[in-house]
């Protein structure tokens, strides 16, 4: 595309989420918003004039008049609304997850690969500063030995046709196959489930991966308080990190240095802990995911997250969930070596 004309977007889907989008994008340079979709009509009007631009309730009008759009309607509606959007041409950034079955996501997968679009799976936390910041530390040859990844709040209004699993751990699934990016061996995974609910409501699950690695992570709607928290225990020391407050801090207990008492010999204990504070300059994880679609849909930059990396996650959480429902260990994982990680 032109680089010199501003890109012409949307939303679809105006529910919290797609609220946030439109916010997002009506303050993005080289943007243009230019309308917005739900099937309720006065919610679609009501966030076009907040944001000055046009509300329909469905897709069909904005076919021939966008280059790209934000898909923030519910998963079940992911698979129809962004293979014909992506068969228009129109690059798309689909909230997580992808979809609701593998199916669905492959068909994705290929409408983004026939139409030669852009196809940006919103795991927003991989555009949070302090995980970006993480990263960057555990890629410099450090070794993985665990992770541990608590998210918790009390339940929300906000989602109501997917479990704990789809809704909140799966954030940070995307975010631990990323760092260990080792296939995954073994998956075990309780989960307890609320009188009215459709799905497990707090949920643990221990993953094993190939090398030795393991992860442990729980999510829970039923909680009541939030908590959005990571550690890696790696060569580096022990990392703790804040999604919310996009803090980063190491810790590491120092042996005293024998040669400190005038002797070589070694001492057989630690005498500090040590906590450095790593500098995260802090941002909204979403504009830093929106300005990334545009940078990739002018070419830039390629997409972050991946619809295989998103098929893979889809993958893990399945398996969480049949073996949080009765309790087993699921020694066979199987997956393709495509997707054994999320950088496949």
């Amino acid at each position: 595309m032109n680089p010199m004309k501003n890109l012409r977007v949307a939303v679809v889907g105006v529910g919290q989420m797609g609220r946030h989008h439109a916010r997002v994008y009506s303050q993005v340079r080289g943007v243009d918003l230019v309308g917005v979709v739900d099937v309720d009509q006065r919610s679609a009007d009501a966030t076009a004039a907040l944001y000055s631009c046009q509300g329909f309730n469905t897709i069909d009008p904005i076919l021939d008049r966008v280059d790209a759009v934000s898909i923030a309607t519910p998963p079940a509606t992911h698979a129809e609304i962004g293979t014909q959007l992506m068969n228009h041409g129109i690059h798309c950034l689909i909230e997580k997850p992808l979809a609701t079955s593998e199916d669905q996501c492959r068909q994705l997968i290929h409408a983004a690969d026939k139409n030669n679009v852009v196809l940006l799976v919103g795991h927003i936390e991989r555009f949070n500063p302090a995980i970006q910041k993480l990263t960057t530390l555990l890629s410099q040859g450090q070794r993985i030995y665990a992770m541990d990844v608590r998210r918790m709040s009390r339940a929300s209004a906000r989602i109501t046709d997917v479990d704990v699993i789809a809704d909140l751990m799966t954030h940070d699934l995307d975010i631990v196959m990323t760092l260990i990016d080792r296939p995954i061996t073994g998956i075990v995974a309780s989960g307890v489930h609320t009188p009215d609910s459709t799905g497990g409501d707090y949920v643990s699950a221990l993953l094993s991966f190939d090398g030795g690695a393991m992860a442990t992570l729980t999510a829970s709607r039923i909680t009541q308080n939030k908590v959005r928290e990571l550690s890696v225990t790696c060569d580096l020391g022990w990392i703790v990190c804040n999604f919310m407050t996009q803090q980063l801090s190491i810790y590491r207990q120092n042996p005293m240095d024998g040669t400190d008492l005038g002797t070589t010999r070694k001492p057989h204990y630690d005498v500090d802990l040590s906590i450095e504070r790593i500098a995260v300059r802090q941002a909204e994880p979403l504009a830093m995911e929106l300005q990334h679609f545009v940078d990739a849909v002018r070419g830039h930059t390629p997409p972050l997250v991946t619809g295989h990396q998103a098929l893979a996650v889809l993958k893990a959480t399945q398996t969480i969930r049949s073996s949080a429902a009765v309790g087993r260990l699921e020694h066979a994982w199987a997956i393709d070596a495509s997707v054994s990680s999320c950088r496949g």
